[in-house]
């Protein structure tokens, strides 16, 4: 019995968005005269279908740049109504014909449904089946299909995939295996690891392992990687040596063995966030004036991106640590010695083992100079090293008080306390008593900010207050013009004032601090929690002296100062 042979075949509409305009009269309705966009559009048909390429890809620019025009809201055919209704009725055309197809062809596979066709996998012997389905859906809508035989077809996903054609030509789309110049677009060019992409279709189309093809490859321009800071950054960095050496923003660089240099980074500019540039190598070297070599090159790490990307064509997903791995290696020393410890034994082990992390203080004021942790920077380390010696924190809050407990999760009985008062600060409220934040952002802001507080206390993290650390410290004087003396009323009133320096700010005072606090919210919202921490360390703007009150107030205005220049 001779065996059914499977076939692949692509029906593409032809000008399908265009099509979909005239025919279903989904034109901008702010066009000059729809009839001339058919025309065109016929016009393009006419030249495509006679082989005039020339004219047929001048015309295609025209006719669906003119689609493009109505979802452009600043171009004078701006129709989103008609855009919207070519993109969602073309889908559901295409839809009931894939529906169609699938419901009455056996063992039918729909390989691809894209935004102008199909992609069939079926029997050869159905072929005349299919293609009476595909004339039906012809006339009754009046689109016309173009069809396609495709001998081989390797596909991640709709936009990433290799076709090989019958006589061997090779069709590729998507980031994945597009590289160098787009072969659709203009200036659209991507020289970023060309060679991955290379042994990707390389190995697809002819079977080739990726390390022949990689490690076959001394061009040192296909391994080069692309490190690019955007614009919302203010500088980069690269780290040599344990160094922070500035770089330009964008860099050519290559995969490298020399452990000296690491990873490139990018500093945001609003708030002086650090990342790391994406999809690079542990180990990068810069060459932006070409003076590296084929063997200064790591091939390894292009191998390795090489084969994790034909596993996502392949389905086969990367296999995840098993959690609680430490836990149930519990038969080393290590680990049974953890085990044995009190709650108290593990805490002393669990401050120490912080204190050797090295975390960093993110949080960073440079108008006040000065750093601070934030929460971000204690947690995660603090709940990996609380998982390794066996111990859970947990925390509890009342109207008036902040509780951690720390237990031992090998004997559940012992905890630690470690109890803070708690005083929910109330919503800035500006002069013309409007709140400037709302009582759930003032709730919030004092549990994340007591939450920070009583993981320092549990793992006894050192740290000069941001707020106490600058309170009280001298302010250099503006430059302004002098002035004349005071007069003997006026030095009466600084004798009255400094007979009670400490006393309790005025009214008046609190009232200053909160109008400038609000108006440094208002021009970098990032300031919040600065001026949340300074809501509970005053008691919600209730307990500050007259001069903390008047150095806090000249502080902030100069730092509005600095920012308006």
């Amino acid at each position: 019995m001779r065996k059914r042979k499977r076939i692949i075949r692509n029906f593409d509409v032809a000008s399908y968005y265009p099509h979909l305009m005239t025919i279903c009269g989904y034109t901008s309705r702010n066009i000059p005269s729809p009839e001339v966009f058919e025309n065109v559009l016929e016009q393009r048909m006419k030249a495509k279908a006679a082989g005039d390429k020339a004219t047929a890809n001048a015309l295609k620019l025209v006719v669906n740049t003119t689609y493009g025009a109505m979802l452009n809201q600043y171009n004078d055919l701006f129709d989103p109504l008609m855009g919207r209704s070519v993109c969602i009725t073309g889908q559901l055309f295409l839809l009931e014909l894939a529906q169609n197809l699938y419901q009455n062809i056996e063992d039918l596979v729909i390989v691809q449904l894209n935004t102008d066709g199909v992609m069939l996998e079926f029997y050869e012997d159905q072929y005349d089946e299919v293609l009476a389905i595909v004339n039906e859906w012809q006339s009754r809508t009046g689109f016309e299909l173009e069809e396609d035989s495709v001998a081989l077809i390797a596909q991640k996903d709709v936009n990433n995939y290799v076709e090989v054609q019958p006589n061997g030509s090779v069709k590729t789309k998507g980031g994945y295996l597009v590289r160098g110049i787009a072969p659709a677009g203009a200036f659209n060019i991507n020289n970023n690891a060309c060679i991955v992409a290379t042994a990707l279709k390389e190995y697809f189309v002819n079977g080739t392992p990726v390390e022949e093809t990689i490690n076959g490859c001394n061009d040192i321009f296909q391994f080069q990687l692309i490190a690019k800071a955007g614009a919302k950054y203010r500088e980069a960095y690269h780290l040599v040596d344990g160094e922070q050496v500035p770089v330009q923003k964008v860099n050519r660089v290559y995969a490298t063995k020399d452990e000296r240099y690491g990873k490139l980074f990018k500093v945001k500019a609003e708030n002086d966030a650090t990342a790391k540039i994406e999809m690079l190598p542990e180990h990068c070297i810069i060459d932006n004036d070409n003076q590296l070599s084929i063997d200064d090159v790591d091939k390894t790490f292009y191998i390795e991106m090489a084969k994790k990307r034909i596993n996502d064509f392949l389905g086969v997903k990367p296999e995840k640590k098993p959690r609680g791995g430490r836990k149930k290696m519990a038969t080393t020393a290590k680990e049974t010695k953890i085990t044995n410890l009190n709650v108290y034994q593990k805490l002393l082990k669990a401050r120490a083992m912080f204190l050797e992390s090295d975390v960093q203080k993110t949080g960073k004021n440079m108008h006040l100079s000065f750093k601070y942790f934030e929460l971000d920077d204690i947690v995660p380390t603090a709940t990996r090293i609380f998982s390794e010696v066996g111990l859970i924190p947990v925390v509890n809050f009342t109207s008036d008080i902040a509780t951690m407990t720390v237990v031992n999760t090998d004997n559940p009985e012992e905890v630690i306390p470690f109890v803070a008062p708690f005083n929910q600060i109330a919503p800035i409220v500006s002069n013309a008593g409007k709140q400037a934040t709302n009582e759930m952002q003032a709730l919030g802001s004092s549990i994340t900010y007591m939450r920070r507080y009583l993981y320092m206390i549990a793992l006894d993290i050192c740290e000069s207050d941001s707020f106490d650390a600058n309170v009280g410290k001298p302010v250099a004087a503006p430059q302004t013009a002098p002035t004349p003396p005071a007069t003997p009323e006026q030095r009466q009133e600084v004798k009255q004032e400094l007979t009670a320096p400490e006393d309790n700010a005025t009214a008046l005072q609190i009232k200053g601090l909160k109008n400038v606090l609000k108006k440094l919210k208002d021009a970098d919202p990032s300031k919040e929690e600065m001026i949340a921490q300074i809501a509970v360390q005053t008691q919600g703007f209730t307990v500050i002296s007259k001069s903390d009150c008047e150095t806090l107030i000249t502080r902030i205005t100069a730092m509005l100062e600095g920012g308006n220049e």
